[in-house]
């Protein structure tokens, strides 16, 4: 069941292991862990522990970001996928998500890949499958990671019911590094974004924009009528700037503003996806 489309312009024990021989630290072994999380490596000549500057984490097999608590699939739950030349948007039946990283979407599979930009909590997860093998009842296509092609996701659970008043204001935004659908730019882009909302007796009410850096913009202003409905703003069905948006239920009397984005930056063309929590 896909959903309903409005084309609108719109170690510590230290494993580090020291002894003190005539008079000065001789160290043997050193890794990470321990109670306070510092990396001890030896003992100096006073006999102080001293530890080393802590590691930075890395996400396995080249996945970067992290999440919050791992997603939980309500009653309404719903998902968007943007892939190389075209998009799903449609209720979520089944996901598998893995140390953060969602790897599958209904029939939509991820295998031996790499996951970009995973954010979320239990109220939404989102992504970018950077690299891999991708497949599905059509067959597999295979992500490089060099050239702009990616997947694109976003889960997330629908609202039960528009609410017929109140406004919020929306954060920040999270996004997935849009990726290069057309032209000679970079493979990625960077953007940023702002976002309100307000509930009324036609529905949704949302404004905001979506800002590549040095490049151009996609709008969000639009009115979203039905809890299943993804609002289209500009052009973005005609492969121009634009905007599908959606609104959602954040959790904890939260919303939320989301979907995906087409603009340009540099003479390219760029998409990714997005989300604001409004509250």
């Amino acid at each position: 069941m896909k959903d309903t489309v409005m084309n609108k312009t719109k170690c510590k024990n230290r494993a580090g292991l020291a002894l003190l021989l005539a008079g000065s630290a001789v160290l043997l072994q050193a890794c990470g862990g321990g109670d306070d999380g510092a990396n001890y490596v030896g003992v100096d000549s006073s006999g102080n522990v001293q530890p080393a500057t802590p590691d930075t984490p890395v996400a396995p097999s080249g996945n970067t970001g992290a999440v919050s608590a791992a997603f939980v699939k309500g009653e309404h739950a719903r998902y968007m996928l943007i892939r190389p030349n075209g998009q799903t948007f449609g209720r979520l039946d089944t996901f598998e998500q893995t140390d953060g990283a969602v790897v599958q979407i209904d029939s939509e599979v991820l295998s031996n890949g790499v996951v970009r930009e995973i954010a979320g909590d239990a109220g939404f997860a989102l992504g970018r499958w950077h690299s891999g093998s991708v497949t599905n009842a059509s067959g597999a296509v295979s992500l490089t990671g060099t050239d702009g092609r990616a997947y694109h996701y976003l889960l997330f659970n629908g609202l039960a019911e528009l609410p017929t008043s109140g406004s919020f204001t929306c954060d920040a935004g999270t996004f997935t590094a849009p990726t290069r659908e057309s032209g000679a730019g970079p493979v990625t882009a960077s953007a940023t974004g702002n976002a309100s909302l307000v509930f009324g007796a036609e529905g949704a009410a949302v404004d905001g924009q979506i800002t590549l850096a040095g490049g151009g913009e996609a709008t969000l202003k639009t009115t979203v009528d039905s809890t299943t409905s993804t609002s289209i703003t500009g052009a973005y069905f005609n492969q121009g700037a634009g905007a599908a948006v959606l609104v959602a239920d954040a959790g904890n009397g939260a919303y939320a503003v989301a979907g995906s984005y087409r603009a340009a930056a540099g003479g390219s063309s760029y998409t990714g996806v997005y989300r604001f929590l409004c509250k």
